[in-house]
């Protein structure tokens, strides 16, 4: 056999068994996806809650994990990536800030619905995307949007509103929350993974307050937005941030989440420290913060004597996988 008939029999070996080798992993990985869907499959029980947005309350009986997803906040966008469910959500709106880096790839394979005012979405629109689940702010969910929770589970989609949107939320109410999607969904497992790695960042940061004296705590107050009156952050779950990270909200005897206040109270509060809010619809932070530090009726507040103030993303107040982060942030703004 001479040398060039030997090479091309060489050549063919090698052709051979790379083709062999590459459809062995292609069927490992299809073998892989396949096992990963059989498990989340295998771990959805029928499970029924409470809809309940303050203003209807209804029962909602999951019957199979939902296949085609629609979240009208960046809150519940991202909680779903955290829990690996990119793969069967149908479409997205309502982002307040830049989405996590760690979920950008499977965001950016989500259809984004265009908004027609406000917290609004077309009722059309929705509807075409065949879905069978939607959450997100209890405003977006309603008769023109996406029609009413009743109707939802009429027509077999599950309408979900978080339990930490309400006034007297925790982290805990955030854990409650994960937990619940990972029934809904069929991944208890990925919630219970995710909800420790929020607590651990958590614990972190509770270890470093051993050494903080309860009347060494700094006075907080975050600031939203608001130049005739100041809306500043109350109740609920920014308010358990704050705690958990360090600090007294000089607002958290306010009964609302969100409340608007005078700029004389703001002077009596004398925060130690202010956070503004920072989001893709609203007045650029540094615009807030000059505007603040430019106010002639707050040159005495401490925070602004001694220019303590930071920035903050929206969305890391809302309730989701963002909370150990704020806390963990916000406890860099309070001590570090």
């Amino acid at each position: 056999m001479n040398r060039k008939i030997k090479s091309i029999l060489l050549g063919m070996t090698v052709i051979a068994a790379t083709t062999i080798f590459m459809g062995c992993k292609a069927s490992e990985k299809k073998v892989e996806e396949n096992t990963n869907k059989t498990e989340q499959t295998s771990q959805f029980k029928e499970f029924s809650y409470v809809y309940d947005d303050g203003k209807e309350k209804i029962d909602v009986k999951v019957t199979k994990p939902p296949k085609r997803a629609v979240t009208l906040s960046q809150f519940m966008t991202e909680t779903l990536l955290a829990l690996d469910l990119g793969d069967r959500m149908v479409g997205t709106a309502l982002l307040d800030n830049p989405i996590l880096p760690q979920y950008k790839a499977a965001y950016d394979k989500i259809p984004v619905l265009k908004m027609t005012g406000g917290h609004n979405i077309s009722k059309e629109a929705f509807m075409a995307l065949n879905p069978d689940f939607v959450s997100g702010w209890e405003m977006s969910i309603n008769s023109e949007s996406t029609g009413t929770p009743s109707e939802l589970v009429k027509e077999g989609i599950y309408p979900y509103v978080d339990k930490s949107l309400s006034g007297n939320a925790t982290v805990e109410t955030v854990y409650e929350d994960i937990t619940t999607l990972g029934k809904i969904f069929g991944v208890p497992d990925k919630a219970n993974e995710v909800i420790n790695n929020m607590k651990n960042e958590i614990n972190k940061v509770q270890e470093s307050l051993k050494k903080v004296k309860d009347e060494d705590k700094v006075k907080v107050m975050i600031y939203d937005s608001g130049e005739k009156d100041a809306m500043v952050v109350g109740a609920g779950l920014p308010n358990n941030l704050i705690s958990l990270a360090g600090g007294k909200n000089v607002y958290g005897d306010l009964k609302k989440s969100y409340e608007t206040v005078s700029f004389e109270s703001i002077v009596e509060k004398n925060p130690d420290v202010i956070i503004v809010t920072d989001y893709l619809a609203g007045e650029p932070a540094e615009k807030k913060i000059e505007f603040l530090k430019n106010n002639p009726a707050l040159k005495d507040v401490k925070a602004i004597k001694d220019n303590n103030i930071h920035v903050i993303a929206l969305a890391d107040l809302s309730p989701g996988v963002r909370s150990s982060k704020a806390i963990s942030e916000m406890n860099k703004m309070f001590y570090k």
